[in-house]
């Protein structure tokens, strides 16, 4: 009998709570002031990761596989007229990663499952409204987009 209850709970032992829970994509939305503002999401490897022009959502990785590879994000927003914005994408810890693995004493979640999946990370925001600064007229204007 106890060898059937362990190995009922094998599996929960062995998992990653943030993995079951989570996913390895994450979706973000981007909108900008003023809208049609053209976006490039490039990766910590100088990689494009997306293109497209606001408001879109966006699907991105959030780890690359290796061993707490977590991916790192920056948005490059441009529109004609208007200074560009370059901006981080920021990551944080989930809560599936630090309280559900603690619930379901996962110390393989911890350690071996989630590190490698990226459910263990979340945005700290999925959604973006960034608003555009307008370029100065006149001559000296060759700084904006």
């Amino acid at each position: 009998m106890r060898k059937l209850a362990f190995l009922l709970l094998l599996p929960l032992l062995l998992s990653g709570c943030a993995t079951l829970v989570g996913s390895s994509e994450e979706t973000v939305y981007i909108d900008s002031d003023p809208t049609n503002a053209f976006f490039a999401i490039v990766d910590d490897k100088g990689q494009l990761a997306a293109t497209g022009r606001t408001p879109q959502a966006v699907s991105l990785k959030k780890a690359d596989g290796s061993y707490f590879g977590k991916r790192s994000y920056t948005l490059i927003l441009r529109h004609e007229g208007y200074y560009s914005v370059r901006r981080p994408l920021a990551y944080r810890l989930s809560h599936w990663y630090t309280l559900g693995n603690l619930v379901f004493l996962g110390v393989p979640g911890w350690l071996i499952v989630d590190p490698f999946h990226g459910g263990m990370y979340t945005l700290e925001e999925a959604q973006l409204h960034l608003i555009m600064r307008q370029c100065p007229r006149g001559p000296f204007n060759d700084m904006c987009s």
